[in-house]
């Protein structure tokens, strides 16, 4: 049973949680991204990182969202204060984390992630709630230019104070095309293809319709309601949602697909 993903593997020297759990359940997987990104003015989020003491913690919404931060460190941070002194400031404040992934790549900040079981932004504006009262100093916010209104909505009707720092911009992949033939040449059709964003069901659409003949009886996968809801947007039916960000719930998604087309 072949398995297509729509999302970035993980960078060379971490484990991918997916490519791992799917060998153990003896599923074949290939990673491929829809989108790239370009990241932008980190020079204002390093101004903010710099400054632990005027935030009440960090929301990472997704593993770019730190990637975002560690690349801001790597330009700016000319006198190594991270390492020195901000590391530890931080550490003694809320990293909010969506996803298991998101939550791994926080560990290597040497920061400690909190609510990574969440599944989804709505879930993790609960937790944040919790832990988090009116009044409080402002929580820093990395984010790209496409990100959903969820959290800033949610925190806004409740008091809660953040700063929001567009740090990155979604761009599509221009490679795509060609890696998806490639794959249909050495593979053929997969059993299902899991899309993992909305910005990566917008960013895929046009390559995806030309390859419509060859995948009709493919199964269409989503992670979470909010890209399930941007697939039907684009005329996709969906067959399975994972509801949440983990290889464990997309495993059990894509066997209940299996299951029903068995059945």
């Amino acid at each position: 049973m072949n398995s297509l993903l729509l999302r970035s593997a993980q960078e060379n020297d971490t484990k991918d949680k997916y490519q791992e759990a799917f060998q153990e359940a003896d599923v074949d997987c290939v990673s491929l991204s829809p989108i790239g990104f370009e990241f932008i003015d980190l020079d204002t989020l390093y101004a903010h990182i710099s400054h632990p003491e005027d935030h009440s913690g960090l929301i990472f919404s997704s593993p770019r969202t730190v990637q975002s931060v560690a690349l801001c460190l790597e330009r700016h941070d000319t006198n190594d204060e991270w390492n020195s002194r901000l590391r530890d400031e931080w550490s003694k404040l809320h990293a909010f984390s969506v996803g298991t992934s998101t939550g791994g790549v926080v560990r290597k900040l040497g920061l400690h992630p909190v609510g990574e079981d969440s599944g989804n932004a709505e879930n993790l504006c609960k937790i944040i709630l919790e832990a988090v009262k009116p009044g409080s100093k402002p929580l820093l916010y990395p984010c790209g230019t496409m990100r959903r209104e969820t959290i800033p909505k949610t925190l806004k009707k409740e008091g809660i104070l953040f700063t929001e720092d567009v740090a990155y911009q979604t761009v599509p992949n221009p490679d795509l095309e060609q890696e998806l033939a490639k794959y249909m040449q050495e593979k053929g059709a997969p059993f299902c293809i899991v899309f993992f964003s909305p910005s990566g069901v917008q960013y895929s659409k046009e390559v995806f319709d030309k390859f419509k003949a060859d995948l009709h009886n493919t199964k269409l996968l989503a992670i979470g309601g909010t890209t399930r809801v941007a697939m039907q947007e684009h005329g996709y039916m969906v067959a399975g949602v994972a509801e949440k960000p983990n290889p464990t719930a997309l495993l059990q998604a894509i066997q209940q697909c299996q299951g029903g087309t068995d059945g």
